[in-house]
């Protein structure tokens, strides 16, 4: 089943001038890796591939050259095989529908999905981080979801449905806020209108930031209380996704994948992904399970 953390229709804010710059900034980056990548392909057979998607800034966008991270980082490789590639929205059920029907060619994002006949799985594109952010002057200092509950928290619309039972539970008891737009929740965070804000990382991220990719971040701590979700790309044709996987693993290795994500980010502290020097773990609340996941947590480039 494909779902996407945190999908919702979100009100993007700020002027037009300020989504201006924004592209700008991108449009630089994406230029030099995709001269780069057409260089690197210029022999090869250009051909369309038929991408679908849905959009949730900043991992999918809805525009032609600024796509998100995740879609950013799909055609940049692709290009590097000689594909370019057009874009089709629509809700992500739809999207893999419309992938194992052969209507399409690839979808992306998709979580915690296997191979199956004419749906192959990519290696991890990029990792979707929920993340428990509360002040740092606050010196708040949770240890699990339950421990939430006698503060107030807000976070995007449906989140229970994606976090489990212990975080369900956690919504009944706090002082409790499911916001639809995402675009205001880092916002009521700096405003102390609430102890806690629950968001993927890089949403939160971006948000914050929207007009002001070098905004502080250490005003922020960051509690790893939800594992971290790898997200792929599904093709209709095991060979080019295994291609795919083979140019993604030297895309990852050079400078151009921090490129695209600092585009719409900003660049981050490397110490924000650690919390008081520690490893990062898990603890499933329902099975009693512990799961190191230090080694996702972060992009590679800041470890």
């Amino acid at each position: 089943m494909c779902q996407r953390f945190g999908e919702v229709r979100v009100i993007m804010s700020g002027a037009q001038s300020t989504q201006a710059r924004v592209f700008k900034r991108i449009s630089n980056a994406l230029a030099v890796l995709l001269l780069v990548s057409t260089h690197v392909c210029f022999s090869s057979l250009n051909q369309t591939l038929e991408l679908v998607s849905s959009e949730g800034p900043p991992h999918t966008i809805n525009h032609p050259e600024h796509s998100g991270i995740d879609l950013d980082i799909t055609k940049v490789v692709l290009a590097q095989l000689g594909y370019t590639v057009r874009l089709e929205f629509v809700a992500l059920g739809r999207a893999e529908k419309l992938v194992r029907t052969g209507q399409y060619d690839l979808m992306a994002p998709i979580f915690s999905t296997q191979d199956s006949k004419n749906f192959y799985i990519s290696d991890p594109i990029v990792t979707y981080k929920p993340m428990v952010f509360s002040l740092a002057n606050r010196n708040l200092t949770p240890r699990s979801i339950d421990e939430l509950a006698n503060h107030s928290v807000i976070t995007f619309q449906g989140a229970p449905g994606y976090f489990g039972e212990a975080f369900r539970k956690m919504s009944e008891q706090a002082v409790y806020r499911e916001s639809p737009d995402m675009s205001v929740i880092p916002q009521m965070l700096v405003k102390s209108r609430y102890d806690y804000a629950v968001l993927d990382q890089y949403i939160f991220y971006y948000f914050y930031r929207l007009k002001d990719k070098r905004r502080p971040l250490t005003l922020f701590r960051h509690h790893y209380l939800i594992p971290p979700v790898p997200a792929s790309v599904a093709f209709k044709e095991k060979s080019l996704r295994d291609r795919f996987n083979r140019a993604l693993a030297q895309f990852k290795r050079g400078d151009g994948y921090q490129q695209i994500i600092e585009a719409y980010i900003g660049k981050v502290e490397k110490m924000m992904f650690a919390v008081n020097g520690t490893n990062v773990s898990w603890q499933n609340q329902e099975t009693g399970k512990i799961t190191d996941f230090s080694s996702v947590a972060a992009p590679h480039w800041q470890r």
